[in-house]
C-alpha cells in the first residue's frame, strides 16, 4: 500500500502543479500582465527548480557518457491561451541538449531530475524540521521555498519520458515474463523498500499542502480582484 500512496502523492502533485499554474496565470492577467510578463514571473519563481531539473540531465549525461550540448534554464511560453482555463498553456522549463542516448543513457537521463529531486525534497523536509524546530524561521522559510520549487519542477517531461520509454518497456516485458515463469518476490511489511516509501509519501503530502494553500490564496486573491473589477463602486484595475 505503501508505493500505492507514494503513486497517488504523485498524482496529487501534478494536477495541483496544473492548478496553481492556472491561478498564477490568471492573476498575472487580471493586472493586465500579458504572456512576457507571464514567463518572467513564472522563470524568477520555479528558477531554482529548474537550474536542479537541468543541472541533474547535464550530470547523469555525463555519467552515462552522453554527449551534451547547449544548457537552457529559462522557460519558453509555449503556442496556447493562458485565458481560456480549459485549455490552459504550458510553458516549456528549461532544457540540456544531448546526442541520441542509448536506452540506459536515456532512461537515468530521463529520470535524473525524479531522483534528485526526491533526494532533495526529503534531505530538505529534514532541515525545515531542525530549523523550525530551533526557531530559525527565516533559514526554515527559505528551505521551504527550495522545497517547493523543487516539488514543482522535479516531474519528467514528455521529452524525458520519451527517453526513459525504451528501457522501462524492457524490463516490463522481462519483469511479465519472469512471473509467467513464476518466479515471484515478495516484500516483507518490515523492509527498507516500505520504510523508504513511507516517507517518500509523506514528503510528498507536504508538497501536496504546500501547493493546495498557495492556490487557496490565489484564487480568493483572484475572485476578489475579479468582483471589484466587475462593481460599479470599485475604479478597473489598470496597470
Amino acid at each position: 500500500m505503501s508505493i500505492v500512496f507514494v503513486l497517488i502523492s504523485l498524482l496529487l502533485i501534478f494536477f495541483s502543479k496544473k492548478w496553481l499554474t492556472v491561478e498564477i496565470s490568471h492573476l498575472i492577467h487580471l493586472f493586465g500582465g500579458g504572456n512576457r510578463s507571464l514567463i518572467v514571473i513564472w522563470s524568477l519563481i520555479f528558477l531554482p527548480g529548474t537550474v536542479i531539473h537541468e543541472m541533474s540531465h547535464f550530470f547523469f549525461a555525463i555519467i552515462t557518457g552522453a554527449r551534451t550540448g547547449k544548457i537552457e534554464i529559462f522557460p519558453e511560453l509555449l503556442e496556447d491561451d493562458w485565458e481560456d482555463e480549459g485549455r490552459g498553456q504550458t510553458v516549456a522549463l528549461g532544457y540540456v541538449q544531448t546526442q541520441k542516448p542509448n536506452p540506459i543513457q536515456g532512461f537515468f537521463i530521463g529520470t535524473a531530475p525524479f531522483v534528485v529531486g526526491l533526494i532533495l525534497l526529503i534531505w530538505l523536509a529534514s532541515l525545515i524540521q531542525t530549523s523550525s524546530g530551533s526557531g530559525q524561521w527565516a533559514v526554515a522559510f527559505l528551505q521551504g521555498y527550495l522545497f517547493f520549487t523543487v516539488a514543482n519542477s522535479f516531474f519528467p517531461s514528455w521529452s524525458d519520458i520519451r527517453q526513459t520509454l525504451p528501457l522501462v518497456i524492457i524490463v516490463f516485458v522481462a519483469g511479465l515474463l519472469a512471473w509467467i515463469l513464476g518466479f515471484q518476490i515478495f516484500i516483507s511489511p518490515y523492509s527498507k523498500i516500505i520504510s523508504l516509501s513511507d516517507t517518500i509519501s509523506t514528503t510528498l503530502l507536504i508538497s501536496v499542502v504546500i501547493n493546495l494553500f498557495l492556490i487557496g490564496i490565489l484564487f480568493i486573491a483572484n475572485r476578489t480582484l475579479r468582483h471589484r473589477r466587475n462593481s460599479p463602486h470599485y475604479p478597473k484595475i489598470s496597470i
